[in-house]
């Protein structure tokens, strides 16, 4: 009975999907039972972090010693950990600029590790606004969710959890261009879908899409927790994503295996085909 309750849970959580199978040849290399590694390409790492669901994160290698970070691992903790990893096998030396993709903790629960760093951190300003206004439902929902004595260390981990802003704050309806490395970053809005505030972020150099939570895994049949979201405008949403980035060859979903642009039309499929 146990068993069946958490796998309800995981599915509900799983913000955009479930977590699929890894490609076995891929590099993979684990920093803890909860928290992995994956070189998609040279330079190129998905970040897993399983804390209890899977989540992803990407990071980017951009120039000589810039790289770009798309969301953070679940807490600081596993952020340092991902940190010190990098840091080892790229050196000290290395410009690491981060970027959240929505308020969720799977999007900025490591802020605190990285700001503690001095590493910049852009995210909206409607990002900040929903940490303060929205957040603790969402939280106590995650709590309910945890409340079993098996999942009693992430429960404990998540009671009392402190939130981090984003340091460097833009106007969520004004596409953001960074030039990290020598190369462009684009992080764009393209209107609601999972939550009001998530966006993708795509480097045109390297034809990588992180889709973050607006995108499901090919695993995923259901879009998962959708109470901080728009379900009538989510696959509207990720249409203009389609239409803008439709030349990208790597996309990466909030969870679950990365794969190419077939993940977005399976998304909207997904989700205009919710309740039929």
């Amino acid at each position: 009975m146990k068993a069946k309750m958490l796998m309800s849970v995981i599915t509900l959580i799983l913000l955009a999907c479930s977590c699929g199978s890894m490609n076995s040849s891929l590099k993979k290399e684990n920093l803890s039972g909860e928290l992995s590694i994956v070189e998609l390409d040279s330079g190129v790492y998905q970040v897993i972090h399983s804390f209890p669901w899977p989540g992803n994160s990407l990071i980017v290698k951009l120039g000589q010693s810039d790289f770009v970070w798309v969301d953070t691992p679940y807490t600081p903790e596993a952020t340092s950990s991902v940190l010190e990893w990098l840091y080892k096998k790229h050196g000290k030396s290395i410009k690491i600029t981060e970027i959240n993709t929505g308020f969720h903790i799977d999007n900025l629960g490591g802020n605190g590790e990285l700001i503690k760093r001095k590493i910049p951190v852009y995210g909206s300003q409607l990002t900040c606004e929903l940490l303060k206004t929205r957040n603790k439902n969402t939280m106590q929902t995650m709590l309910k969710w945890l409340s079993s004595p098996e999942n009693k260390i992430y429960y404990d981990a998540y009671k009392s959890f402190r939130f981090y802003e984003p340091t460097q704050k833009f106007n969520i309806n004004e596409e953001q261009v960074l030039i990290i490395g020598s190369e462009k970053v684009e992080i764009y809005f393209p209107g609601p879908t999972h939550t009001y505030d998530n966006t993708v972020v795509y480097i045109p150099g390297k034809k990588i899409l992180f889709g973050g939570c607006m995108v499901l895994s090919m695993e995923a049949k259901k879009a998962g927790f959708v109470d901080d979201g728009n379900m009538k405008e989510w696959p509207k949403s990720l249409a203009k994503v389609l239409k803008k980035y439709g030349d990208a060859d790597l996309v990466i979903p909030g969870h679950g295996s990365a794969g190419n642009i077939s993940l977005l039309k399976h998304s909207i499929s997904v989700l205009e085909n919710r309740g039929k």
